[in-house]
């Protein structure tokens, strides 16, 4: 594509979002977006096909808008983590707040179509972002705030999600810098408090592992899914002595109870899972058991000890 006809694009994405913050995308026609830029129709269905693709470009042009200068932040040498993370916040608060028209226009209409299928490069970006907090939580606290990863996520994404609305909020005026200082603020404190007291974990982390599987490859099964299926398959499967089948339901029974607790134990899983190999019938539905746990079984070991012991 050529410096001109991406110099067009880039107004023609320009316009339809000035179209889409007052009226809306459902509302605004390719007719009126044609004629806001001084083209054509005819000429606009050149370079979009469709209103649909129309719309895609302009919502990656909003991605790239944020995610470039963020990623330029964290390739910075020379900053602390803890620097670095309060940078991309400022960043992220500034281009949201700059977009603040038209993202709220595209909420309360994807709101109002009861919108239920998340593009697939939306997903697959939302795995990489999970993963790169795990990675930023364990460059500024250690290895040892790792169980907590899939809380601190949750309550992080609330602290965010909450400030763009307090930003997008025409009675309160607040800094935006001063915000992202504040927002790092509140980090370190769950942290100190979490670190502290050690609490068992409210969100295992087969349970987050499972969340970036799911966002990153589209539809899968959850592991009680699996369980239920290996337990069909073992019960079809023909050829096995019934004392074998028998120690292959009592295994998948105990996995089944360990992924119910708040926070399965690395021994018990791995134990249930070597038992489960003896089983070539159930190698698919265990494959995908081990891709769910094992990046992540190694964050849990100090902790259970030392749960295990207090409950002793």
């Amino acid at each position: 594509m050529t410096a001109k006809s991406m110099t067009r694009k880039e107004q023609i994405i320009k316009t339809a979002m000035q179209l889409f913050a007052v009226k809306g995308s459902s509302s605004t026609s390719m007719q009126e977006i044609a004629e806001l830029c001084g083209i054509s129709k005819g000429s606009l269905y050149l370079i979009f096909k469709s209103k649909e693709e129309l719309e895609r470009s302009i919502y990656i042009y909003c991605f790239r808008m944020i995610h470039d200068p963020l990623q330029r932040e964290e390739q910075e040498t020379g900053l602390a983590p803890r620097e670095k993370l309060r940078n991309q916040l400022e960043i992220l608060l500034s281009h949201v707040y700059e977009l603040r028209e038209f993202l709220q226009r595209q909420f309360q209409e994807l709101a109002g179509r009861g919108v239920a299928e998340i593009p697939d490069w939306v997903k697959q970006n939302n795995a990489a972002l999970l993963r790169w907090f795990q990675q930023k939580l364990e460059l500024m606290y250690g290895p040892e705030i790792l169980p907590y990863a899939g809380e601190l996520c949750v309550l992080s994404h609330g602290m965010i999600s909450s400030s763009i609305k307090l930003l997008f909020g025409q009675e309160t005026v607040i800094s935006i810098p001063e915000l992202a200082d504040r927002l790092v603020d509140w980090l370190d404190i769950m942290v100190s408090g979490l670190l502290a007291r050690q609490p068992v974990p409210l969100i295992s982390s087969a349970v987050l592992a499972g969340w970036a599987e799911a966002q990153g490859e589209g539809p899968r099964q959850s592991p009680l899914q699996l369980i239920k299926a290996m337990k069909l398959l073992l019960s079809e499967a023909e050829g096995l002595h019934p004392e074998h089948t028998e120690d292959g339901f009592e295994s998948l029974g105990i996995l089944e109870s360990e992924i119910l607790t708040s926070q399965p134990r690395k021994a018990i899983i791995q134990g249930m899972m070597a038992n489960l190999e003896g089983y070539p019938e159930l190698s698919g539905e265990l494959s995908q058991l081990k891709k769910v746990f094992t990046p992540y079984m190694h964050t849990s070991c100090g902790l259970h000890s030392r749960t295990d012991a207090a409950r002793l």
